[in-house]
């Protein structure tokens, strides 16, 4: 746009409202056949998505409404209301759009699992691709195709995982875990499903004093870590003396870790780590135990990417950051901090420090690894800016970073206990790559990208035979400067992520992809034998229009499509009739409010 031309695309609109975070799930993916790689992506047929096409509008409010301090109380439960009967009135049964990430599942999988006889597995394979959300259960997904078979609730004896938002996990040992957020007391349910399928643990409850927002967990082999942290999630902060929005920062509260054994054992209490300054987690890397030499569990210990403010709440919404969460996040960066809990005394974090300067963002390591002293872990990052700091766009990511956090972890717990905000190696992200181009090597590692270039979340992947931990690939979608020139879609880059270092000679392929993949996360690497396993269905999957096959037709046509050939997910209960019954007259009431305000304004 010029000073005397305004593009027709921002003529006479208003600025939406909406969110990084909102938006229907997508997956895109590279299928290496024998013939060569294929790509192809496909929008997750959700009933959700179906009304969105019908409304050309999303049906749920925007994460962005919620925490905006300017949302008046009756547009956000107005905007609520309207959602609650556009899911009764269709039937919809699941408000899930699936596109937070996506886990590979089934029998054959995990420590336990290697003892099975492999005849068993294959003659029952069971394996699938789980599309997840924080706000319904996983979608199970085919491979290589990228079609949708559906909900799977994980059932076992009629007991199924209900529509509860939650960070899904699967680790090596145990199987599927799963913390469900809940605005009712306790707030916590906390369920284990191993790869058979069996309801180890089903929804305890863990209690968190008020409902809080959380994205992520950990857990080691013994022990699970919940991160009850400041961002709230509740509906009375509307109602509050000093009303605040429904997900709001709390700076009152502290940091308090929740740590139980990993089998929930509802006679034992959890205990409850806590560190005065607020702060927030969206991600942990990793966590596992410390014994002693008698074999005791003395320490349990914790990898995660934090921050010292909110601001990224507000910036993933385009929204501008509140004065108080400006002045706690001026020098804010997301570092990945280290955690040491005291399992003896049951009292105290021993040590609490960064383990870097940098900022790192969307941790991964070799999946075999996970719940253990893993000596690497890779990651996100930049050469200048942070996070956090661009309303409403993604961060640009041209650097990815290799940590060795085994060193890092050494050298901070020599500079004694309790908590040190200065971080063990202080350089920053240009020094490193400096120094490394100077032939100098340290605990950190930076692959550079090429000017104008940006990487996606990395994935790791170990090279077969592996003869040390950082012997595999670092799997991303690059992307360069948009551009409309044939050839200028994104590409998918495999590094070598033991001589990371090395720059682009340390890059073994770059696949051409077709056209551009928008910035996504929490990806995953799923092995060519494991897709033979895949659980076969009990019928051939219907034809799945692409979307842009869909956008193409009339509204008219679509209308009648849904209208007519949609599936009835359920039938209205008695009680949703009856909430219903309750709930129209109070969205009529509310859009008189706002008809009432909008007159008094004018």
């Amino acid at each position: 746009m010029v000073a005397d031309h305004i593009h027709p695309f921002l003529k006479g609109n208003f600025a939406p409202v909406t969110d990084e975070f909102d938006g229907d799930g997508m997956l895109h993916g590279v299928y290496f056949a024998k013939a060569g790689p294929l790509y192809t992506n496909r929008h997750l047929a959700t009933p959700l998505l179906s009304m969105t096409l019908l409304l050309l509008r999303s049906p749920l409010p925007s994460i962005a409404l919620l925490i905006s301090p300017l949302s008046s109380l009756h547009r956000i439960v107005t905007a609520i209301i309207q959602a609650f009967l556009i899911a009764v009135r269709a039937r919809m049964g699941v408000l899930s759009v699936a596109n937070t990430s996506v886990v590979w599942w089934g029998r054959g999988l995990g420590e336990k699992d290697e003892e099975e006889e492999v005849e068993d597995i294959l003659k029952s394979p069971d394996q699938r691709l789980l599309a997840t959300c924080e706000s319904g259960p996983p979608l199970e997904v085919r491979l290589p195709e990228l079609q949708t078979v559906g909900w799977d609730r994980l059932d076992e004896h009629g007991e199924t995982l209900s529509n509860r938002r939650g960070r899904w996990e699967w680790w090596k040992r145990f199987g599927l875990s799963r913390v469900q957020e809940m605005f009712d007391a306790p707030h916590v349910r906390y369920s284990v499903i191993n790869s058979s399928g069996e309801h180890i643990v089903w929804k305890q409850g863990v209690d968190v004093g008020r409902a809080k927002m959380m994205h992520d967990f950990a857990a080691t082999r013994t022990h699970t870590i919940l991160l009850n942290l400041p961002l709230t999630l509740a509906p009375h902060n509307l109602f509050s003396t000093h009303p605040v929005p429904l997900i709001h920062f709390d700076r009152t509260l502290p940091s308090e870790f929740v740590i139980f054994p990993r089998l929930l054992d509802p006679s034992h209490q959890p205990i409850r780590f806590r560190d005065l300054e607020p702060s927030l987690i969206f991600h942990t890397a990793n966590a596992w135990d410390s014994y002693n030499d008698e074999g005791n569990l003395v320490a349990i210990n914790m990898l995660g990417c934090r921050f010292r403010s909110a601001k990224l709440v507000y910036a993933a919404g385009a929204i501008d950051v509140p004065i108080v969460e400006k002045a706690f996040g001026e020098n804010d960066i997301v570092r990945l901090q280290y955690y040491r809990f005291d399992m003896q005394d049951k009292t105290s974090i021993t040590h609490n420090f960064p383990l870097t300067a940098i900022p790192f963002e969307f941790p991964t390591l070799p999946p075999h690894l996970g719940m253990t002293a893993s000596k690497y872990v890779y990651g996100c990052t930049m050469q200048s800016g942070s996070f956090d700091e661009r309303l409403g766009g993604a961060a640009k990511v041209d650097c990815i970073a290799k940590i060795n956090v085994e060193e890092l972890i050494r050298r901070g717990l020599a500079r004694g206990e309790g908590k040190n905000d200065t971080p063990v190696d202080d350089r920053t992200s240009a020094q490193i790559v400096r120094e490394s181009k100077q032939g100098l090597t340290g605990p950190i590692e930076l692959f550079e990208m090429p000017s104008g270039w940006y990487a996606q979340e990395p994935r790791f992947v170990p090279r077969h035979e592996a003869t040390t931990q950082d012997d595999g690939y670092l799997i991303t979608y690059a992307d360069g400067i948009p551009s409309s020139e044939p050839g200028s879609g994104s590409e998918l880059w495999i590094i070598d992520a033991k001589h990371l270092s090395r720059g682009m000679s340390a890059v073994t392929a770059r696949i051409k992809l077709p056209q551009r993949v928008p910035y996504g996360l929490h990806g995953t690497f799923v092995p060519a034998s494991l897709i033979k396993n895949q659980r076969s269905l009990a019928s051939p999957l219907p034809h799945q229009d692409l979307l842009q096959d869909k956008v193409a037709r009339s509204r008219l046509q679509h209308f009648v499509s849904i209208l007519f050939d949609r599936p009835m997910y359920r039938e209205k209960s008695r009680t949703e009739r009856a909430i219903l019954a309750i709930m129209l007259p109070c969205g009529v009431a509310m859009l008189a409010l706002a008809i009432r305000e909008i007159i008094h304004v004018i």
